[in-house]
């Protein structure tokens, strides 16, 4: 069936945010969502995460994202799927949600020497009031239209619910508050990203990390300086100098913010996506593996 050049605003349009929002999301993230946009928040998002010690503590002791990073994008984007397109109360996403508790226990109990690492519940509001606000805090900041009104409450539906699927180590998170709407997330996340945060070795080992991933995954060896510069944009300033990394002169603050604004301007030209975002994930990765593999054949 043709859906016509740009489908998805139609769709949402016809649809309640308080009883559809979880379709309503799945079809945002599955149709209008670039593999590059879905980068862009993952690690920067990250390093925002770990701005509490015991978080890049935690990282850095899985060593994960320094040894395996593609690794780690790859398992990251599974859950991100299961919750976004497929749904929290599809069978992928209660079992991700399931899945992620599951790990975030075993870890604990590996480290005794970081406790608190998996209780405190501010960390894991924070992580899904990211997510969910992500998007409008970068387009809103460099002066462009922010998400809808529909979109916000659907948002604000799909991250409370995940939520609420979530366990600390002292128990499930059902029970505990979260914030009400969606102008509550976003005093929430203003307030946690001014709190005073301690500078850690762990913390800007893993964000070096994950900043020079995400530019040699995303731009050629020339253009990898600008590469970084965009993660570090993407992060913020006080997470940069929290961890470490450096930050920008106003004059490369100001490419950054060019590349961006023509980014968003261009998404907005180009038609909706056919082809949901966990196909194009995978089309993406086996084509990575298979031009590895004939790397290294050549290598012999």
């Amino acid at each position: 069936m043709r859906r016509g050049y740009k489908w998805v605003d139609r769709e949402l349009a016809r649809m309640d945010p308080d009883a559809d929002w979880e379709r309503m999301i799945s079809l945002y993230v599955g149709h209008r969502v670039p593999e590059f946009a879905l980068a862009m928040m993952v690690y920067p998002g990250t390093m925002r995460m770990m701005q509490p010690s015991f978080g890049s503590a935690t990282l850095a002791h899985t060593a994960k994202l320094e040894t395996r990073p593609q690794r780690r994008f790859e398992d990251g984007n599974t859950f991100l799927m299961a919750w976004m397109v497929n749904g929290l109360s599809s069978e992928a996403g209660l079992g991700a949600a399931d899945r992620l508790n599951r790990i975030h226990l075993a870890i604990a109990r590996r480290t005794p020497h970081l406790p608190g690492n998996f209780d405190d519940i501010d960390d894991f509001v924070y992580p899904l009031v990211l997510l969910a606000t992500f998007a409008d805090r970068l387009q809103t900041s460099l002066g462009l239209p922010g998400t809808g009104e529909h979109m916000k409450t659907a948002w604000h539906h799909w991250a409370r619910t995940l939520f609420r699927l979530l366990e600390r180590e002292s128990g499930p998170l059902a029970g505990e508050a979260f914030p009400e709407d969606w102008d509550a997330m976003t005093e929430f996340a203003l307030k946690f990203d001014s709190r005073p945060y301690e500078e850690t070795e762990s913390g800007h080992r893993v964000a070096t990390a994950m900043m020079e991933f995400f530019a040699e995954r995303w731009f050629p060896a020339p253009l990898r300086p600008f590469g970084r510069d965009l993660t570090r944009y993407l992060a913020g300033e006080r997470v940069c100098r929290l961890h470490r990394i450096g930050w920008l002169s106003p004059r490369r603050e100001r490419a950054v913010r060019v590349f961006l604004k023509s980014a968003f301007l261009v998404q907005r030209l180009l038609p909706d996506y056919r082809r949901p975002l966990p196909e194009r994930l995978r089309q993406t990765r086996r084509t990575e593996r298979t031009e590895g593999t004939r790397r290294s054949r050549l290598t012999r």
